[in-house]
């Protein structure tokens, strides 16, 4: 079931149109981004980004243009958002028991998107955001063995692949997910009741002195949907419960077409860790940002960080 509609490009050099498409994989609600050929048709060449949380793929979309634009329309840009993070006609904003998704839950929604809508003889690249890397490493280790897809490259961007409750960010939010979901979607609620122009104009306030693209504005005000929320505190409750140790096996066997990429200061993934993997796995690709890029770099560096894309795409 697919509903398709336009948005437009986000800044004055960007011309191409995003097509979005609201679908069911499998019953779960999810909205999905395309540059390019889009689902119903069969392109060669997919990047498809799996992003962060909150998972909104609608905070990709300045990312989407600087890659598809600089590819020179070679490759088809999909971003999917998680399964319930963003407002769909298929869900309810108000927050319940219904449409409410774990970690866990994540990894088979992205196995099933993969094989319900990737056609068989697409080569794909994989992008991966925070948790979303660490979806990947799973979708590696599952496809495999198997035939339905070719998996080409895989670029973990600020990987959040170990030890997450452990990181300086993870000990800090531990009790707000353990104990305070709830107040939060409480307060999320009191939020949404106002008028969007109030809530833009919190935003823009919020985000004062910061050059934020105005699509990270439109996926951030989506957040004061409770509903949204409440998936996005649940999978971020899950994420601390189930990221323990970094999956190495999973890395060494497929290091040939993985690049990580670690900020160098960077609360969910410290740049030890990108050290010790070096010296647990023999040959792993694992880059230090020496540019200063944030952690969320949809925020203010979606230009640049597409452009490193790019240059990994083309290597």
């Amino acid at each position: 079931m697919v509903c398709k509609s336009q948005l437009g490009s986000t800044t004055a050099k960007m011309t191409f149109k995003v097509g979005r498409h609201e679908i069911l994989i499998r019953g779960q609600p999810t909205e999905v981004l395309s540059l390019g050929q889009s689902l119903n048709e069969s392109p060669e060449n997919i990047i498809l980004i799996i992003p962060g949380n909150p998972g909104l793929a609608s905070f990709y979309i300045d990312f989407m243009q600087t890659i598809y634009s600089s590819l020179k329309e070679t490759h088809s840009i999909w971003a999917i958002s998680h399964a319930g993070h963003c407002h769909t006609s298929h869900i309810s904003a108000w927050p319940g028991n219904n449409n409410v998704y774990n970690l866990e839950e994540q990894i088979n929604h992205k196995i099933a998107f993969i094989q319900d809508h990737i056609p068989q003889q697409a080569k794909v690249t994989l992008i991966g955001h925070s948790i979303g890397c660490q979806i990947i490493l799973r979708l590696l280790q599952y496809f495999d063995s198997k035939s339905e897809v070719t998996i080409v490259k895989s670029f973990l961007l600020f990987p959040t692949v170990e030890r997450l409750r452990n990181t300086p960010n993870g000990q800090r939010f531990w009790p707000m997910l353990c104990y305070l979901r709830w107040l939060v979607i409480f307060l999320t609620a009191c939020l949404y009741v106002l008028p969007v122009k109030v809530r833009e104009k919190m935003l823009l306030w919020f985000f004062k002195g910061r050059q934020v693209p105005d699509c990270s504005i439109q996926a951030t005000i989506q957040l004061f949907q409770p509903k949204v929320m409440q998936n996005v505190l649940w999978m971020a409750y899950h994420e601390l419960l189930q990221v323990h140790e970094a999956d190495t096996e999973a890395i060494d066997k497929h290091k040939d077409k993985i690049v990580l990429y670690y900020g160098a200061m960077d609360g969910w993934c410290p740049r030890i860790y990108r050290d010790e993997l070096k010296l647990k796995v023999e040959g792993v690709n694992a880059i230090l940002c020496e540019d200063g890029y944030q952690h969320a770099f949809v925020l203010e560096y979606s230009e640049p960080m597409g452009q490193k894309i790019v240059e990994w795409v083309r290597s």
